[in-house]
Formats: C-alpha cells, sequence, structure tokens
C-alpha cells in the first residue's frame, strides 16, 4: 500500500555508483535531527556539505541526502 508521507524531515539514501535509492529514514522534526540520525544509522559522525536545496554526506557506498531548511541554516 502507498500511504501519504507523514510530514517532516526525510533521509534519501542513495547508492554512490548506480544513485538508487536505498531507502528512506524519517520523518524527523528538523534538518538537524534527520542529519543526526543518518550519522547514526551510518554508524559514524558523517560529515556534511549544502547546496541551496540539499544537505549530503557520504559514506561509501552510501549517499546521504537532507533537504535544506528554507528558513535557516541549522
Amino acid at each position: 500500500m502507498n500511504e501519504p508521507a507523514q510530514p517532516g524531515v526525510y533521509v534519501t539514501v542513495t547508492h554512490v555508483d548506480t544513485g538508487e535509492v536505498v531507502r528512506h529514514l524519517g520523518p524527523y522534526d528538523t534538518a538537524a535531527a534527520a542529519r543526526t540520525a543518518a550519522g547514526e544509522q551510518a554508524g559514524q559522525p558523517l560529515t556534511w556539505t549544502r547546496d541551496p536545496e540539499t544537505w549530503r554526506a557520504e559514506k561509501y557506498p552510501l549517499a546521504y541526502h537532507v533537504p535544506a531548511d528554507t528558513t535557516a541554516l541549522s
């Protein structure tokens, strides 16, 4: 069944080489909470980079993507 996504921030986990979506984590209240949870899932703190729309971190072979907060950096 496809249920509507709950409101909140999700982490999209992709395979670095193929770009295939491996899983989604969440929902979380904020982008900061989502980034913290992604590091816990990865088993280590992650180093994040930000473009205007997305936070991204990598622990090969996986990449973690979190939508950036639109109101302020977190």
